[in-house]
């Protein structure tokens, strides 16, 4: 990871939830042109720092993606996410 990077990453999201309010992930997944995945990577590490919250969850059906796939197709940042692009979610969890 590039020194600085998390940080300046962690700054452009505060910086978009504090003019817009509340967003989902997938906003803002594509206001910083990332995949919806990475987004929600990000945001649990700023929940578990206290810097956000994180008010609702969805369960995702078996078979699918948890994340859009068209936000995992259009992001040029996937080189620099920590998440995996993603497998689909197995049934019977």
């Amino acid at each position: 990871m590039i020194y600085g990077w998390k940080k300046e990453l962690q700054h452009d999201y505060l910086r978009f939830l504090n003019a817009r309010g509340r967003v989902s992930p997938s906003e803002l997944a594509a206001h910083l042109n990332i995949s919806e995945c990475c987004a929600v990577y990000w945001l649990t590490d700023l929940a578990r720092e206290g810097k956000v919250r994180i008010l609702a969850v969805e369960l995702v059906e078996a078979g699918t993606l948890p994340c859009a796939p068209e936000s995992a197709l259009t992001c040029q940042r996937k080189a620099t996410c920590p998440v995996g692009e993603g497998g689909l979610v197995a049934a019977g969890r």
